[in-house]
């Protein structure tokens, strides 16, 4: 189930308006909005519900477990390897046998990720290890530990929330009566759906014929730059679209979650870039791995080793393809190659102009950085290595009369992306005051969905980060 789907609108009516009349009373609440997070997680695929039920009892028990041991370290690494385990096991089988044991590819074809387990073993893991170094206290209610753990909002996509930021909420008498800022929770549907099917779905027709045949004869001679560039926009609109949704269904329900995204596309450096991009995912890889494998602490090369690592790993959690592999470690070279970069002198009176100079080193900073992620999202969008190789290549080797035409130069998908920029604009723009002002604001915000529904892209797939 969708958020854009007919199903989870039903789904979402009826339990928000069941919460308005249980909201206060905890037993009921959290009954309530643990079933409508099953039903959400469990529509046509009911098969699903025993492994993110393991999830939940294992990482339960084990918190609590950890709190009460003599070896709390022991028992934490046993529920950590269990999530690893498990979601190795689903996510990477198929890779591993076809290139160790060289079964055939067809041997996989009805086997099945579960969607969003990459999304929920790291909630877990992170709430297991918080609770281990004493950053927070098990939940020793189940169910709670469940709401908190399987909340439709947050559970196939993210964003990634540690204890203080939901399960906290949870706890008895700590549970929301009343939406969180309801005009800003609308804003932030409204404009989840203007992304997500106005911009990123329309922009999926246009290039996905391209991608399809990137390394064949319909391509030849065509300029893959600009479809490049217009993935780099879809998902961008498409992932930040499901988070938008995520935390504003959340405030709805009384709960605040942190950003996802910061503008990531105007980073002046891979380093910045993932300081703004998929922040909660960045900062998981930061606490518990990067710093876990020993940070900026031992010398020059192990901080590069652990970058390296670090993003290597992190494509490898996107996906069982070695392009992801491929995918991270470019990250990775991109981010170690920036440090090295930043202690040279050159870096450092570039750094240091003023004026007209200082905008124009910057300025080529971004395009640089963007044109960095770019190269790494060939091989995030390409699963196989011959494809994102002809990709690439056409960055530079085109035919100077299919440069600028086909169908990137669609004025239909500039546009779209040009609405939702002056949409965007104005709603910065517009404080949330009494009077005329506050009236623009809830107009713009309701005219922004009303503008979903009617420029929507007749056709519409799901969210691109469920398949993680």
């Amino acid at each position: 189930m969708s958020f854009e789907q007919k199903p989870f609108l039903i789904l979402f009516a009826v339990t928000f308006v069941a919460w308005l009349l249980v909201r206060h009373r905890e037993r009921g609440t959290v009954t309530l909005l643990l079933a409508a997070s099953l039903v959400f997680y469990a529509h046509n695929h009911w098969f699903l519900l025993p492994i993110l039920f393991a999830y939940c009892a294992v990482n339960w028990w084990v918190a609590v477990r950890t709190e009460r041991s003599s070896r709390p370290r022991f028992v934490m690494l046993l529920g950590v390897a269990f999530n690893l385990l498990v979601l190795c096991y689903y996510k990477y089988t198929p890779l591993l046998l076809q290139t160790f044991i060289d079964v055939p590819a067809n041997a996989f074809e009805k086997w099945s990720i579960p969607y969003g387990i990459s999304f929920y073993a790291f909630t877990g893991i992170a709430y297991m290890v918080e609770v281990y170094r004493k950053e927070t206290t098990a939940e020793p209610n189940f169910w709670r530990y469940s709401l908190s753990a399987c909340f439709f909002p947050h559970l196939v996509a993210g964003p990634i929330l540690r204890p203080n930021e939901f399960l906290d909420r949870v706890r008895p008498g700590a549970l929301p009566t009343e939406p969180d800022a309801p005009g800003e929770a609308l804003w932030l549907i409204a404009r989840g759906f203007f992304k997500k099917l106005v911009v990123a779905d329309r922009i999926a027709v246009t290039i996905d014929p391209f991608f399809a045949h990137v390394n064949g004869a319909a391509t030849e001679g065509v300029w893959a730059l600009p479809y490049v560039w217009l993935y780099a926009l879809q998902i961008f609109f498409d992932f930040s679209a499901y988070t938008d949704m995520a935390r504003g269904f959340g405030m709805l329900f009384g709960y605040r979650w942190p950003e996802n995204f910061d503008r990531p596309y105007l980073a002046a450096s891979v380093t910045e870039f993932w300081r703004r991009w998929h922040m909660t995912l960045s900062r998981f890889l930061r606490d518990f791995l990067y710093i876990a494998l020993g940070g900026n602490r031992r010398g020059r090369f192990r901080t590069h080793l652990n970058l390296m690592l670090t993003m290597l790993l992190g494509g490898l959690w996107h996906g069982a393809s070695w392009s992801f592999l491929v995918w991270g470690g470019l990250h990775g070279t991109f981010l170690i190659a920036h440090r090295i970069w930043s202690g040279t002198r050159l870096a450092r009176w570039l750094n240091a102009r003023e004026g007209i100079g200082r905008h124009l080193w910057h300025a080529v900073a971004v395009l640089l950085t963007f044109h960095c992620v770019c190269l790494a999202w060939c091989f995030f969008r390409l699963t196989a290595f011959a494809d994102s190789a002809a990709c690439v290549r056409k960055w530079f080797e085109c035919d100077p009369a299919k440069m600028w035409t086909g169908p990137w130069t669609d004025p239909a998908v500039w546009l779209a992306v040009a609405l939702y920029a002056a949409l965007a604009w104005a709603a910065h723009g517009v404080k949330p005051r009494p009077g005329f002002a506050h009236g623009a604001l809830v107009g713009l915000r309701w005219g922004t969905l009303a503008l979903a529904a009617l420029l929507a892209s007749p056709s519409s797939g799901a969210f691109i980060y469920f398949q993680f």
